[in-house]
């Protein structure tokens, strides 16, 4: 038995609950999450999120990336990436860490650990017994927190989350592994071009303005990018906006084809149209039609 769209029940998801914690406090742990936010459409959110996997298993597509989440794996999914959920199975069961994008980023500016967490070619990795017995203890450990009633509170949690991050970075990156160093520093130029896009999109779908962003000619930044994803510059920008589109067109009924076009930064309709059909083989309003 599967747990999919048609046969899901209709309940609001622990996820859509928790935006007056997260203003309070910047973290909080959802435990026995048995099913995802949403299913057979793209879903982003503000947030970093790191799931811990219990049981069962899902499929998804992440950054349009097919991805498997599974029993023992730890998922990160970082703020404003997509991810289009395809099924899950009925025993899945997950602990989540929501972390808010400015209370992580004061973390990782405090820390004097060098950690990145971007993980857009591999979100989800395994752990062996004894390191998913530690992130296990972990989540509980900031779970307790959480429910602190004490001045105290954001330091040890700030503590906590710091420390869940170093060990994180050093399972997914054994000391052995003699490419770290290089992995990560292509995971920090890829991690500041996402965010870029997703600041910048509706202003220019450009390579070269982010390239000057670096300082690197726009043929060199583009070698780079497509080296550490595998996935051209100008791809990425052009999934972004189509990923938003998408999501507008499916779940924005109050906004019209040409409202969303402006939205992008397409200066009419015709032009939002053409890009639209280009990347996707489909006009805004048979897509729209054929999800309505």
């Amino acid at each position: 038995m599967w747990l999919s769209p048609k046969n899901k029940k209709d309940e609001k998801h622990p996820m859509f609950q928790v935006k007056d914690v997260l203003q309070k406090d910047g973290i909080v742990v959802l435990e026995n999450v048995s099913s995802m936010p949403v299913y057979g459409k793209p879903f982003s959110s503000p947030h970093i999120v790191i799931s811990l996997c219990h049981r069962g298993w899902v499929l998804a597509e992440y950054d349009a990336r097919t991805v498997e989440f599974r029993p023992k794996e730890v998922c990160v999914v970082s703020p404003n990436h997509s991810l289009l959920v395809h099924e899950s199975s009925s025993d899945y069961l997950a602990t989540l860490v929501v972390i808010s994008r400015e209370t992580f980023y004061d973390i990782r500016q405090a820390s004097t650990f060098r950690y990145q967490q971007t993980y857009h070619k591999q979100p989800a990795f395994p752990l062996h017994d004894e390191q998913y017995a530690t992130i296990s203890d972990m989540f509980g450990l900031i779970a307790t927190a959480c429910r602190l009633q004490s001045k105290h509170k954001p330091l040890i949690l700030a503590d906590l989350v710091d420390a869940l991050c170093m060990l994180l970075n050093v399972y997914r990156y054994p000391d052995e592994d003699a490419n770290a160093e290089i992995n990560l520093s292509g995971e920090l130029l890829f991690d500041r071009y996402y965010e870029l896009i997703v600041t910048h999109h509706a202003e220019t779908r450009e390579v070269a303005y982010y390239a000057k962003q670096f300082n690197l000619s726009p043929k060199y930044f583009s070698t780079l990018i497509k080296r550490e994803t595998g996935i051209a510059a100008g791809d990425w920008i052009s999934n972004y906006i189509v990923i938003r589109a998408k999501t507008m067109l499916r779940n924005r009924p109050d906004l019209n084809i040409q409202q969303i076009g402006f939205i992008l930064g397409f200066t009419d309709q015709a032009a939002f149209s053409r890009y639209f059909k280009t990347n996707t083989g489909k006009s805004p309003r048979a897509y729209r039609n054929k999800w309505g």
